[in-house]
């Protein structure tokens, strides 16, 4: 394969990683920050740990996490679907949020 080839199909595999997300969709580092604060919150009802006022409506606790990252769960679902059709993103964002859990010990 000549050299300008392999160079062009570099390039090409760098832009197809890096490109971004549709307008409605959200930003990995939105959806890293939402994910987090759900991992934490599965781990506080599973403890017993939620507030009163959550225990027998966790699904309450989610939606106050997506209204204080200023989103909806239309919207979340939206681009939960669209990263887990490119896991190369899911990855990295998966990544960032093991990173946050740690730094939350």
């Amino acid at each position: 394969m000549p050299f300008r080839a392999i160079i062009l199909l570099i390039f090409m595999g760098l832009a197809a990683c890096t490109k971004r997300p549709p307008s409605d969709i959200l930003s990995s580092d939105k959806m890293t920050s939402i994910i987090t604060d759900i991992q934490l919150a599965n781990v506080a009802y599973k403890m017993e740990l939620l507030p009163e006022s959550y225990k027998n409506n966790p699904e309450k606790y989610y939606l106050e996490i997506l209204e204080e990252n200023q989103t909806d769960s239309a919207t979340y679902n939206r681009s939960l679907q669209y990263y887990a059709e490119n896991p190369k993103l899911l990855k990295v964002i998966y990544m960032g949020v093991e990173k946050n859990i740690q730094q939350a010990k």
